[in-house]
């Protein structure tokens, strides 16, 4: 089951994807993660009804995006595992379902490949090399297979990913060294493990200013990402508006009969919302079905996000 949902460019985003290269600069500023403080709203007696001894309301609680009953008893009676992440950058919280379980990423380990490029580039002071660029677009907007194990290889291979995702601090995550998935002709690449926690720091790291990738790195792999093709734009953007920018990628993988490992991660903003999310699952009987539980979370994370305030 596909899902097709309209979205919008940002104006910094418009990068003319055609373009071999560009210059690729550091800069500071790490996103920050975690709960902060907030004010009581102070209230003012009213002239005509004086209330001296009013106090001011109490600041509503910040809930997990998780923790809706309804959601809990959904997972709860789907067959297989599920893990999630969000990051909400109006609280600056991060919550968490099943942080312990690690996953095989599919294909959402490309947007790593991506990421360990960028950096390359920018730590050697010089544009993103043609070759490179030139199969970026395919490898993250058509999912391209072919793409990404030549881009991984122009990178030098999983040991340098395995470098920038300690750089951008995905401590769960390891690359995998496999040339193929054992007994199949898929690529052993879909095999590197993580967890939703990672993949949510992996994503933050295009989709606000840190000291890990420059802006011109981030906008450039946004627009890849704001750009997937329609028949893969589902996952993360479920229940999402039009007029809402969402950046994506997906990974689908069948791990033997009945047992598909499915995932999305991506930034949502727009409509008051502000996030990060990640939902990886393993054991889906189909690919759709996988699709549909992503979707499913997707959709009541997207609605908790109304209520919680800025903070």
């Amino acid at each position: 089951m596909t899902v097709v949902h309209r979205r919008t460019r940002r104006s910094r985003h418009l990068i003319a994807l055609s373009a071999i290269a560009f210059l690729v600069l550091g800069c500071a500023g790490t996103s920050g993660a975690g709960p902060t403080g907030k004010p009581s709203i102070l209230t003012r007696p009213s002239p005509s009804a004086p209330s001296p001894t009013a106090r001011p309301p109490a600041p509503r609680a910040v809930t997990s995006p998780f923790a809706s009953r309804r959601l809990r008893r959904y997972i709860a009676s789907r067959p297989g595992q599920v893990t999630a992440a969000l990051y909400d950058a109006r609280t600056r919280r991060t919550w968490l379902l099943h942080p312990r379980s690690a996953q095989d990423t599919a294909s959402i380990v490309k947007v790593e490949i991506m990421g360990t490029a960028l950096q390359e580039a920018a730590a050697a002071g010089r544009d993103l090399p043609a070759s490179e660029a030139a199969l970026m677009p395919s490898m993250i907007e058509n999912s391209d297979n072919d793409s990404a194990t030549a881009l991984l290889s122009d990178v030098g291979g999983p040991s340098a990913i395995a470098r920038f995702d300690r750089s951008a601090g995905l401590t769960d995550t390891t690359p995998s060294t496999l040339a193929l998935i054992p007994g199949t002709s898929l690529p052993g690449w879909g095999l590197t493990t993580t967890t939703a926690r990672d993949e949510v720091t992996l994503v933050s790291r295009f989709a606000y200013p840190n000291a890990v990738l420059s802006d011109a790195s981030r906008h450039y792999g946004l627009s890849l990402m704001e750009h997937i093709e329609a028949d893969q734009d589902w996952g993360v953007s479920g229940g999402v508006p039009a007029g809402t920018t969402v950046a994506l990628k997906n990974g689908w993988l069948p791990l033997g009969p009945a047992d598909w490992q499915v995932n999305s991660i991506g930034w949502i903003s727009g409509h008051g919302r502000n996030y990060v999310l990640a939902v990886l699952t393993r054991g889906s009987p189909t690919e759709a079905y996988g699709i549909e539980t992503v979707e499913t979370i997707a959709r009541d994370v997207y609605r908790s996000r109304a209520s919680d305030p800025p903070r």
